[in-house]
């Protein structure tokens, strides 16, 4: 949730529930949950569909058979998609799984019926009536447009295409069909029980190594997967060896840093850098402290607008933080930073304090109850005070999948996970003893990957250069 104050002149163009003197205002360039699920994490869920003997397809296709059985007489509309020349067909009847975005099929292209291959079919004829479709399709184009990117490599999953799929007679798409290559084996936390077992250390070896090789093609383009894990890393064989395969898969996450910055703190948070986590906390990394500012006086809201809005921090839903600054505004007066955490109004400390107030919070609905900063905001009719604090920046780098990279070693080396609470990833702290049985280039590897400070991790080229990988 996002507000902003607004002042008198501008009252009336306020959109949205107002409080008072305070109205809606999204935060510039954020996006929330598209409703479609991600594009390009269909990645490797398409990869998965052969995975029967793991469980997991079987799994996830009798939690979607009625799901799957509502859609076939869509579906069957578009079976037949592609290029006219040689058209990849859907075999409708052969469903490998079921997600939140679509459903995921076998399919062959008519010139190679024997070949086999998984296709994701996302039906965004079911946004088309939303206010924000635009939106939200063009997310999903710009998922599958990283994912062609990072076609080529052989540690990174095959994609065949990207197609529109249209009814006869119509200029506008029904559904966008994701044309994967159908690998038989598991993802790679298949293959490690956690807390039992772990992985020999040539596998590891090979395994690192070429996630390494992975990863480097895709750095290499500007993109970051954001969200690498043994559950995103497929092991292409039903057992795994020192030579067996692997490739990277689910690029929902991915980012093109082409032109841009990484600023969303997205992933799994077990194997999210500090850097993410501290900003997403909206707390400062082990040994560094954030500077604070204030308190700093405005006028009335009824008055003038003091220049700033005002947006929901936390995933918690704690804490508030500046979202925009008016140029020429009592904030930039102040020299206010875009992204600044607000750590007290009036001398009340809102750091902890809900943005808004949850009514099924015990003691939420009596006088004296559970104050929101919403109803501090909308109470202030006369000058008030605030002060702020300079978060972490919300810039990430390459560097978060190094980490991720560092977590996944681990996970293969002790069978066990090294973070499970977010605090503890900020400061870094995990179990090093669980390594010593280890030889010394991998826990020399793997301690360099899982350095708080990102600039003190390797980066990829100096990982595929280390001794442990030769």
């Amino acid at each position: 949730m996002s507000v902003t104050f607004v002042s008198p002149a501008s009252a009336g163009a306020a959109r949205g529930t107002a409080l008072p003197g305070v109205g809606a205002a999204p935060r510039a360039g954020a996006t929330g949950s598209s409703g479609a699920g991600s594009a390009a994490g269909l990645a490797g869920a398409l990869c998965l569909g052969a995975l029967a003997s793991k469980g997991s397809a079987g799994a996830r296709t009798k939690r979607g058979s009625k799901v799957v059985a509502q859609a076939l007489g869509s579906i069957d509309q578009f079976k037949v998609f592609g290029p006219p020349e040689d058209p990849f067909e859907i075999e409708t009847d052969k469903v490998l799984g079921v997600g939140g975005q679509g459903t995921v099929y076998l399919c062959h292209k008519r010139s190679t019926p024997n070949v086999k291959h998984a296709v994701k079919t996302i039906p965004i004829w079911r946004l088309l009536m939303d206010p924000s479709c635009d939106q939200k399709i063009a997310e999903i184009r710009k998922e599958t447009d990283v994912l062609m990117k990072i076609q080529g490599h052989p540690n990174i999953c095959s994609c065949l295409g990207c197609f529109d799929a249209y009814r006869p007679g119509t200029s506008q798409a029904q559904y966008i069909m994701i044309v994967m290559e159908l690998i038989d084996g598991g993802e790679l936390a298949g293959y490690i029980k956690d807390g039992q077992n772990s992985l020999p250390e040539d596998v590891v070896k090979s395994v690192a190594k070429q996630t390494a090789a992975g990863l480097k093609f895709i750095h290499d383009k500007d993109v970051v997967h954001r969200d690498l894990k043994a559950e995103n890393i497929l092991v292409c064989a039903q057992q795994i060896t020192a030579t067996t395969p692997v490739k990277l898969i689910d690029f929902g996450v991915a980012k093109s840093l082409s032109g841009t910055i990484a600023r969303s703190c997205v992933g799994t948070t077990e194997i999210m850098a500090p850097e993410l986590v501290s900003a997403k906390l909206m707390i400062a990394p082990k040994g560094a402290s954030m500077k604070k500012h204030g308190p700093y006086t405005f006028k009335s809201p009824q008055e003038a607008s003091p220049g700033f809005g005002i947006v929901t921090q936390r995933p918690d839903g704690k804490g508030a933080m500046v979202n925009g600054i008016e140029p020429g505004g009592q904030a930039a007066g102040f020299n206010v930073g875009d992204g600044w955490a607000i750590s007290s109004i009036n001398g009340t400390e809102i750091l902890e304090m809900p943005f808004v107030k949850d009514f099924n919070e015990l003691g939420a609905g009596t006088k004296a109850g559970v104050t929101a900063i919403a109803e501090i905001l909308g109470n202030l009719n006369g000058p008030f005070t605030c002060e702020f604090v300079e978060l972490p920046k919300r810039e990430f780098t390459k560097s978060v999948d190094l980490w991720s990279l560092g977590v996944t070693m681990y996970v293969m080396l002790t069978g066990v996970k090294p973070f499970t609470e977010e605090a503890k990833i900020v400061d870094g702290e995990y179990d090093p003893s669980l390594l010593n049985r280890c030889s010394p280039q991998a826990q020399d590897l793997v301690r360099s990957l899982l350095k708080v400070n990102p600039a003190e991790r390797p980066t990829i080229d100096q990982v595929l250069a280390h001794p442990f990988l030769q």
